[in-house]
């Protein structure tokens, strides 16, 4: 089976797509190598694409207002990064840097664009599992806050 399409599958943004429609994104995805230490992109950037770790390892970093670095996560094969611009339009967040010899699954936002103007269902499918995403994701962001100041009234 063709492995841009497996890899695709095992992503909460496609799992709900049938076959030709996961086939249709897999034909648009760039493959890109990306050395040790080489930056995918950085902050303040123009934002055109999001990406799909194939096998590697990348860190993806922001700074504060005073210029450090603050490491943000680590990840790796199967794991995605780079969609939220799709969503608002803005630059990126965040800085991105290979750790090891990476290789990633390019999908521009404009073949999105263009695929889901063709269909409405699969463009539906696309936005109700980002939902579902990103309503967990903030749920745990509101427990973590809690929790924070729960700690902040007991120490302070």
């Amino acid at each position: 089976m063709n492995p841009k399409v497996e890899s695709l599958k095992k992503i909460y943004l496609f799992h709900t797509l049938n076959q030709d429609e996961v086939l249709h994104i897999a034909e648009k995805i760039h493959e890109i190598h990306l050395p040790p230490r080489n930056v995918l992109y950085d902050i303040g950037e123009e934002a055109e694409s999001m990406y799909i770790v194939k096998y590697g390892t990348l860190q993806i970093s922001t700074s504060t207002s005073q210029g450090d670095d603050v490491q943000l996560v680590t990840i790796g094969e199967g794991d995605h990064f780079g969609e939220l611009p799709f969503f608002d339009g803005e630059k990126r967040v965040a800085k991105v840097e290979a750790k090891e010899n990476s290789e990633l699954y390019e999908l521009r936002y404009k073949d999105l664009h263009d695929m889901f103007a063709k269909s409405r269902e699969m463009e539906t499918k696309f936005y109700k599992e980002v939902t579902h995403y990103y309503i967990k994701r903030l749920r745990k962001l509101t427990n973590d806050l809690a929790y924070a100041r729960e700690l902040r009234k007991r120490f302070a």
